[in-house]
């Protein structure tokens, strides 16, 4: 195709009992084949230049399903590259033993920088890269722009 694929998405707007709205993939689109996405993922990922963004909403508890369809949606977004990763985990509840495990494997990361603000998730950041081990890079911050610089430089 020229230019490249063309990725296309269907989205809807879920309201739960929590204060945050959820956006969850209905399907997508990537040169003419089809991905049905899980109905109700938690999380989103999104594609931004040369880098992967993941975000959580605080209180989310992420299970493997969920960890498993956003690697998968990773691996659409990135179309064969690899990227750098930007997880977002301020204020996420829980994040389950197999999500960790999916997590730490392989996927199209060059180096993920998790950003969180509290104590709990560098707590949650230090266990997930002391016992799983990821097989890229991974470093925990507290400040995006240090993570954003860390991830945009040469390694």
């Amino acid at each position: 195709m020229p230019g490249g694929p063309i990725l296309l998405v269907r989205a809807a707007v879920v309201l739960s009992a929590s204060p945050f709205w959820r956006v969850r993939a209905i399907s997508s689109t990537v040169e003419g084949m089809t991905d049905q996405g899980d109905d109700d993922v938690t999380g989103t990922i999104e594609l931004e230049g040369e880098l992967l963004h993941l975000k959580w909403a605080p209180g989310d508890v992420v299970t493997e399903r969920d960890a498993r369809a956003l690697m998968k949606r990773a691996q659409v977004l990135s179309a064969g590259r690899t990227l750098p990763l930007l997880a977002e985990i301020t204020g996420v509840a829980w994040i389950d033993q197999g999500a960790l495990k999916a997590f730490a494997g392989t996927w199209p990361l060059a180096r993920a920088a998790v950003v969180g603000a509290s104590p709990v998730d560098q707590t949650l950041a230090d266990f997930y890269t002391g016992r799983h081990k990821p097989v890229h890079p991974t470093r925990f911050f507290t400040s995006m722009d240090e993570a954003m610089a860390w991830l945009r430089a040469e390694h």
